[in-house]
């Protein structure tokens, strides 16, 4: 610590100033390295279809703009990222996108890649090397293949859910339509129209118009014991989504969601007439 010693200097003064204004900033440098020294989240994560579709999209980036941060929930349903227009850039501090992904989703998150490396540690993932690149020209196979072979995809998905169910539930089949009426965050006015499905052993297709001649969305679905499901599909306008719903025995059908842009869905579809 400096002291004033009788009629010291005006540059003595100076010296224990720029003192404690360096000790200041170290101590906040040193603050900022401890909130963001581990960002990247550790232990088994299985990604979703449609958060694997939400990864894609991230990796292929945008014309102009490079993978940055993305950021996912723990149970691996939901999540966040973000772009750099610049050649090369740092991202923002990974404790605020961390908290804004939480607050988005409404669930707990942790930092899934830098770049187009994946970074989440789970016992097979290497966290750095071309084992955990990707590249914006993968395909969607080879993307789903890579994180299956890192451990982020497959046996707890719904694919696994559908083998499952095939197999504990008694064999039908169902083929018709019913009224839906969907919101989706996006669109200003509530999406009311008919959806087409042909199911078989608790797994279905479906098949939807989108208003103002804006294309039509073909997805999929499967029912678990106990009346919940899971289901996705994706749009001819290049958007698509994917999420859960509640069924009952006479048919009606709610479920949420979100989209590839992380904007949210909800829909009810009508019981049996």
């Amino acid at each position: 610590m400096c002291k004033l010693v009788d009629k010291l200097e005006d540059r003595h003064i100076l010296f224990c100033m720029l003192k404690k204004i360096i000790a200041i900033l170290f101590l906040k440098i040193l603050f900022v390295s401890n909130v963001n020294a581990n960002p990247y989240g550790r232990g088994e994560l299985k990604l979703t279809s449609g958060m694997v579709e939400y990864f894609i999209q991230y990796i292929r980036g945008e014309k102009g703009k490079r993978p940055s941060d993305f950021y996912i929930t723990l149970d691996g349903s939901d999540g966040i990222y973000w772009y750099c227009e610049a050649s090369q850039c740092d991202g923002g501090a990974a404790s605020l996108d961390i908290k804004e992904c939480e607050r988005k989703t409404g669930k707990e998150c942790a930092k899934f890649a830098k770049g187009r490396s994946v970074k989440w540690k789970n016992g097979i993932n290497p966290g750095k090397g071309k084992e955990s690149r990707f590249n914006s020209k993968d395909s969607v196979q080879e993307v789903k293949d890579k994180l299956t072979k890192l451990g982020f995809y497959g046996s707890s998905d719904v694919d696994n859910i559908k083998s499952k169910t095939s197999t504990t539930k008694k064999q039908y089949s169902l083929k018709g339509e019913r009224s839906i009426a969907l919101q989706w965050e996006g669109y200003s006015d509530l999406i009311a129209g008919t959806i087409k499905f042909d199911e078989k052993n608790y797994q279905g297709t479906l098949k939807l118009p989108l208003p103002n001649n804006d294309g039509s969305c073909n997805g999929s679905y499967t029912l678990q014991e106990g009346g919940n499901g899971v289901w996705q599909m994706t749009c001819t306008n290049n958007k698509g989504a994917s999420g859960t719903l509640k069924w009952d025995g006479s048919g009606g059908v709610t479920g949420i969601g979100r989209d590839y842009k992380n904007k949210k869905l909800k829909f009810t579809v009508a019981k049996k007439s």
